[in-house]
């Protein structure tokens, strides 16, 4: 893990200060509600995230007939966000099948990236490829920041956009994985599944821990940009032992999932005693 937000760092660090700031506080904000009490507002959540896929639908409606931007996102927040309500436990089946299938993804890669030395080119057609680089991938965690930054400005090449230095950090990421490729596939297939199927016999067990699971990432990621954007790197002031970043997520991810779950058990009683009073009236 600390390999990936390494690389988030370095991507982010000709991002305007300003904006990280108030990108980081937004998620790290909506981090803390998804951790602590995402189960008790999923309707809310839902309601809000198909609201948001909606908004952005309706802006790529607006300018490819070029109708009024603010109406075009507002119909699709509208529509999208009463049809995410409506339909509100598929969409939940869905969203624990793509946040296993992530959580496969992202734990197989950060094991791998966090171990695998960087790869040494052997053949001349591969430094060529490389534009003269002596390896197919760099690990940025042996790597200091500007180092880091001055590569990412070489493999990005003539794009200086956000956008394409995004592509080409993930390009480098996923060459970082040499043969293993097909295993992260691999992991993305099983976590999807195990998803599907977890939350299909014992939804309310793993809704909370779907709910946690996205709440302590964004925590971490929100953090981050928002230090990032004060001026403080996080990921690269992380001690050299690579164990302690899983560790803490894994126990910020369990301590969200048991308050949920023990806070859904404590309202459950009172919303039952609700119901049998009001039918006896």
């Amino acid at each position: 893990m600390n390999e990936l937000l390494l690389r988030i760092e370095t991507l982010c660090l000709d991002v305007n200060p300003s904006l990280l700031v108030g990108i980081g506080a937004g998620v790290t904000l909506v981090g803390l509600v998804l951790w602590l009490g995402g189960t008790r507002y999923s309707t809310v959540v839902i309601g809000l995230l198909g609201a948001a896929v909606g908004a952005v639908l309706g802006l790529a409606v607006a300018q490819q007939l070029g109708v009024h931007l603010f109406i075009s996102m507002a119909v699709g927040a509208l529509v999208l966000g009463i049809v995410s309500v409506l339909l509100r436990n598929i969409l939940m089946i869905v969203l624990a099948t793509l946040i296993f299938a992530l959580v496969g993804a992202a734990g197989y890669a950060g094991v791998v990236l966090d171990k695998q030395p960087p790869e040494e080119a052997t053949t001349d057609e591969q430094r060529t490829a490389m534009d003269g680089q002596s390896y197919l991938y760099q690990s940025f965690s042996s790597m200091d920041p500007n180092t880091r930054q001055t590569y990412l400005n070489e493999i990005s090449g003539s794009d200086e956009d956000f956008q394409g230095r995004s592509k080409a950090i993930l390009k480098d990421t996923w060459d970082a994985m040499g043969p293993t490729k097909w295993y992260l596939m691999g992991a993305i297939l099983v976590g999807g599944i195990t998803g599907f199927l977890l939350i299909w016999f014992i939804k309310q067990v793993i809704v909370p821990l779907c709910y946690s699971i996205v709440g302590a990432a964004s925590l971490i990621l929100g953090a981050q940009m928002l230090l990032l954007g004060l001026g403080f790197r996080l990921a690269s002031a992380l001690p050299v032992q690579r164990w302690i970043l899983p560790a803490a997520f894994g126990g910020m991810t369990a301590f969200g999932w048991v308050s949920q779950v023990l806070a859904a058990r404590k309202l459950g009683p009172k919303v039952h005693k609700g119901e049998d009073d009001s039918g006896d009236e």
